[in-house]
């Protein structure tokens, strides 16, 4: 219901992940208001295919994207236009193939590392933990040797009190402030940019002993000497930082939240449990896994397609930069588009009961006839994420080993309440761990 001044704010505060997914039933495309903003949603896969794909130079990435840009600079998320094809090129051979391959070692490592604290019966909060552990091994990978307890404490300062994008750009404040263009400069910096500050200085000092000493085997040195086929453009010190500002959100956050939907998706289906559990003894018997082992962990990864489908990124935007037509829709510049890849993913039109959490709908058999672009879980086009590959092995490499090891269950009583911000993530996740017998490494 829209309501004058706030529009419809108070449903997307109330029940976001219930709202987006209610306006599907409004067609193809709906208008709604964040404060006295009009937004388009659109929720079909053709239009959004024409987003994302066919017309996705035509547009920006919009209000939530300016948000964040306060906060991660201008990397590879909030990026536009020539700049980001620049960006993209100079990053891409960090996250080949043969690059993952060795980061691969240092997600088996950790991951062992981070169960050794582990103790039968003795509750976890799986949330936090996960949190740590992926922010452990993107650490590891970013600086290898050079990653020390100052970068560590800054690094974290940063990440806990960042300021919430996807709330600023839903509010009807910051909406009428833009249309009234009431901004003023305060004097007082914007929460966080204490916290920034401090860990750009730090990153910076990094940066400038590493060109000064030579390379390292790890991403750093990787993005340091990027540069074009002829040798030329290799990215300044400032953009560095602000790619690492971004891998510091972006290989954290949705890792961490999808890893923690998975235990609990499969503490609610035992017989989902019981044959995740077959495939991990059948292929580990015990011990953890490695990069060699993703082949036959075809269930795991199935398990990991699933946990995406049902807990994407809630919702993303665009602003067009030009006069565009999507379909019969014409937008001019400026206009904002909404789409929800929560709500696309459970719409019943493109996948039978889509409530029901099902991993075997990702069968060849069952899966070929989905249309390309109705699973989008790391975007879709030129803004497809640079890391899906990273992902992909970190989800199956620890929820693999972690299942090899231990069965979770839920702490008696407990039913995790969700928070949505930019991803959908249990706020806590309480389990207590049961052995499965000894790993044999």
């Amino acid at each position: 219901m829209r309501i004058p001044l706030l529009g419809h704010s108070v449903d997307l505060a109330r029940d976001p992940l219930g709202f987006t997914r209610s306006l599907r039933d409004r067609g193809e495309v709906t208008t709604i208001f964040i404060g006295p903003r009009p937004v388009l949603v659109v929720t079909s896969v053709d239009l959004i295919r024409a987003v994302l794909v066919t017309e996705a130079r035509k547009f920006d990435k919009g209000a939530m994207f300016d948000e964040l840009r306060t906060h991660l600079g201008n990397g590879l998320v909030t990026s536009a236009g020539s700049f980001h094809r620049r960006q993209r090129r100079l990053a891409q051979p960090a996250f080949h193939w043969d690059r993952i391959s060795g980061y691969a070692d240092v997600m088996t490592a950790r991951t062992v590392d981070s169960l050794a604290s582990w103790s039968p019966g003795k509750p976890v909060e799986l949330t936090a933990h996960l949190n740590r552990l992926t922010l452990d091994v993107l650490l590891d990978v970013l600086f290898g040797s050079d990653r020390n307890a100052m970068l560590d404490k800054s690094i974290t300062a940063w990440l806990s009190i960042r300021q919430k994008a996807t709330k600023r750009a839903l509010s009807p404040v910051a909406a009428w402030v833009d249309r009234l263009r009431l901004r003023r400069e305060s004097g007082r910096p914007a929460a966080g940019q204490d916290e920034k500050a401090v860990l750009c200085a730090t990153l910076a000092e990094l940066i400038e002993r590493r060109r000064a000493g030579g390379d390292d085997d790890d991403l750093l040195s990787m993005l340091l000497s990027a540069n074009n086929d002829d040798g030329s453009e290799r990215m300044s010190n400032a953009e560095v930082c602000d790619e690492l500002l971004t891998m510091f959100v972006a290989g954290t956050g949705t890792m961490s939240a999808t890893l923690a939907w998975t235990w609990h998706e499969l503490s609610r289906h035992p017989e989902i449990e019981k044959h995740l559990h077959r495939e991990v003894d059948t292929v580990l018997m015990g011990r953890a896994a490695t990069i060699s082992d993703l082949p036959e962990l075809s269930y795991t990864r199935r398990v990991a397609q699933e946990v995406l489908r049902l807990h994407p990124v809630w919702l993303l935007m665009r602003r067009a930069l030009e006069p565009v037509a999507i379909g019969e829709i014409r937008l001019d510049p400026g206009d904002d588009v909404y789409f929800s890849p929560h709500a696309l993913h459970r719409d019943p039109a493109l996948y039978p009961a889509p409530e029901r959490f099902d991993p075997d709908r990702w069968l060849p058999e069952r899966s070929g006839d989905l249309p390309r672009f109705a699973y989008i879980p790391f975007g879709a086009g030129n803004r497809l994420c640079i890391g899906e590959g990273w992902a992909w092995t970190e989800l199956v490499i620890v929820i693999a080993t972690i299942a090899a090891r231990w069965r979770l269950v839920p702490e008696p009583g407990f039913r995790p309440k969700t928070r949505v911000g930019t991803v959908e993530r249990p706020h806590r996740l309480p389990m207590i761990p049961e052995a499965r017998g000894l790993p044999r490494d």
